[in-house]
C-alpha cells in the first residue's frame, strides 16, 4: 500500500481587505485572518507529519496567495517564516524520511522571473527531500520536448507534474503543448503513476487530457479550485484548508489521506476537514429589507442582527467575527443608495471603538430582482448615477464649478483626467472584489 497526503491552496499571506478593520493581531507583523491561516497551516503540518507509515506529501499548488495576476507584491515575511516553520516541523517529526512535492499554482508566482519566492527564501540544501516545479521547469519541458516527472524506484511511484499553466497566456506555446503532453503518458504498469496538477476545466487551465481517463493515471492530485470534490473515480480536489472569502464559507474544506494498492490499484481516499480550526463566527446573513420598512426600521433590524456577534465587548483577533449581510427586497435607486450610506455608517460607528465588539470583517450586497449591487458603492451603481453619457456629462459639471470660480483651464483636458481617473477606479474596485 501507499500512502499519500494530499493538500493545496494554503495561500499563505491571504489577508481579508474589503470592509475590515484596521486593527493588527500582532503589532506590525500579521493581520487577524492572515495569522489564522499561519495558524492552520501549522497545525496541519504538526498533524500530517505524524500519521503513520506516510509515502508522500504532496502540494497540488498556491503554498503563498502573493503575487498574483493582480499584485506584483512578494510574500509578506510572516508567510515566508510560517512556510519554512511548517517544513521544518514536517522534516523534523518524520526524521526527512518523506518527500515533500509541490507544484506551482497561480498564485504566489513572479511572472517571466526565474526563480519564485519559495526558492528566494529557501535553503533548499537544508531540506533533500523536498522536490518543487515551476512555470519555468514546465516551459523548458516543453520546448525540449520532455516528460516533466519525478520517480522513486523503492517505492515503484512515478509522479507526472503539471503546475500551472495559463493557455491564454502562452497561446504561442498551446501547439507545443499538445505535442509535449504524449511525454506525460505512463510507460508501463510496473509503476503506480499519479499526476499531479493545478488547474480547473472551468477556466481551461487544465488540459484535457489531465482531466479525464485518457492516460490512466492511478490517481489525478488536483489543485486550484478551493473546495473538495472527486472528478472522477480517481481525479480529486483536496480544497483549501480556511476558507478565504464568503464564497468559499460552506465549502468542504480539509486535505486528503490516499492509500493505493499496488496490485488492484484500488483507491481507500479519506477527507480530513480542517473546519474545526476556524476558530471565528464566518456569518451569512439574509436580511429582508421589506417595503413597509423604513429606513430606520431596517437599520435597526440589521443592528438587531449583527449585536448576536457583537461578542461580550473585547476585540479578540482570533475570534473576531466576519460578517457579510445580503439584503435583499424591492428597491429604487434611492432606497439602494440610501441603503448602502446607512450600511457606511453603520460599519464607520463599529469600527471607530474596535474595543467595544469582537467583529473583524462587515460587508454587504444589496440585491434586487433586476439587478446585483455590491458593498459600498459598487461598479453598477457609479455608472448608473454618471447617467447615460459621462463625459458631456462631468464636462457639463467640470464648466459650472470653473464658471463658479472663473478660473480658466483646458476643459477638454480636465475632462480626459476625469473621466481616466473614474474609468481606473471602476477597474481597480472590479480586481478588488472578493473571488
Amino acid at each position: 500500500m501507499v500512502k499519500l497526503i494530499h493538500m493545496a491552496d494554503t495561500h499563505l499571506g491571504y489577508k481579508a481587505r474589503r470592509g475590515t478593520i484596521n486593527k493588527w493581531a500582532i503589532e506590525n507583523y500579521s493581520k487577524p485572518y492572515e495569522q489564522e491561516i499561519y495558524d492552520c497551516f501549522l497545525s496541519v503540518m504538526e498533524q500530517i507529519s505524524k500519521i503513520k507509515d506516510i509515502d508522500f506529501l504532496v502540494h497540488c499548488g498556491d503554498i503563498f496567495h502573493h503575487p498574483s495576476q493582480y499584485s506584483s507584491y512578494p510574500p509578506p515575511e510572516p508567510a515566508r517564516r510560517i512556510l519554512i516553520q511548517g517544513l521544518q516541523i514536517f522534516f523534523d517529526n518524520t526524521k526527512n524520511q518523506i518527500p515533500f512535492i509541490y507544484i506551482e499554482g497561480n498564485h504566489g508566482v513572479f511572472r517571466g522571473y526565474e526563480y519564485t519566492p519559495l526558492e528566494s527564501h529557501l535553503n533548499k540544501d537544508q531540506y533533500p527531500n523536498l522536490y518543487y516545479f515551476k512555470e519555468r521547469d514546465l516551459i523548458r519541458a516543453i520546448k525540449s520536448n520532455i516528460p516533466l516527472s519525478l520517480e522513486f524506484a523503492d517505492k515503484k511511484v512515478r509522479f507526472y507534474l503539471f503546475p500551472y499553466f495559463e493557455f491564454k497566456s502562452f497561446e504561442t506555446y498551446t501547439s507545443a503543448y499538445n505535442n509535449w503532453i504524449k511525454n506525460q503518458q505512463p510507460k508501463d504498469n510496473e509503476y503506480i503513476n499519479i499526476a499531479v496538477a493545478h488547474g480547473s476545466a472551468s477556466d481551461d487551465t487544465l488540459h484535457s487530457k489531465v482531466n479525464s481517463d485518457d492516460f490512466n493515471y492511478d490517481y489525478v492530485a488536483l489543485g486550484h479550485e478551493h473546495g473538495f470534490k472527486q472528478l472522477s473515480k480517481n481525479h480529486y480536489y483536496s480544497g483549501g484548508l480556511l476558507p478565504l472569502n464568503f464564497k468559499e464559507r460552506y465549502e468542504n474544506q480539509g486535505y486528503l489521506i490516499v492509500d493505493i494498492n499496488e496490485s488492484t490499484r484500488e483507491l481507500i481516499v479519506k477527507r480530513i476537514s480542517t473546519d474545526e480550526l476556524l476558530k471565528r463566527p464566518f456569518g451569512i446573513i439574509d436580511i429582508d429589507a421589506k417595503a413597509k420598512y423604513s429606513i430606520t426600521d431596517l437599520e435597526n433590524h440589521i443592528l438587531n442582527e449583527i449585536n448576536k456577534f457583537m461578542g461580550e465587548g473585547n476585540f479578540n483577533h482570533q475570534t473576531s467575527a466576519r460578517l457579510k449581510l445580503n439584503i435583499k427586497g424591492e428597491m429604487t435607486f434611492e432606497k439602494n443608495w440610501q441603503i448602502n450610506e446607512m450600511m457606511a455608517k453603520i460599519r464607520r460607528n463599529l469600527f471607530s471603538h474596535p474595543d467595544e465588539h469582537n467583529i473583524l470583517q462587515l460587508i454587504w450586497k444589496v440585491l434586487d430582482i433586476s439587478e446585483t449591487l455590491e458593498d459600498d458603492l459598487s461598479t453598477g451603481l457609479i455608472l448608473d448615477y454618471i447617467l447615460e453619457k459621462p463625459d458631456d456629462e462631468f464636462k457639463t459639471f467640470v464648466r459650472e464649478k470653473l464658471s463658479e470660480d472663473e478660473t480658466e483651464y483646458d476643459i477638454e483636458k480636465l475632462t480626459d483626467y476625469g473621466m481616466n481617473a473614474i474609468k481606473r477606479a471602476l477597474r481597480l474596485m472590479e480586481k478588488e472584489k472578493e473571488v
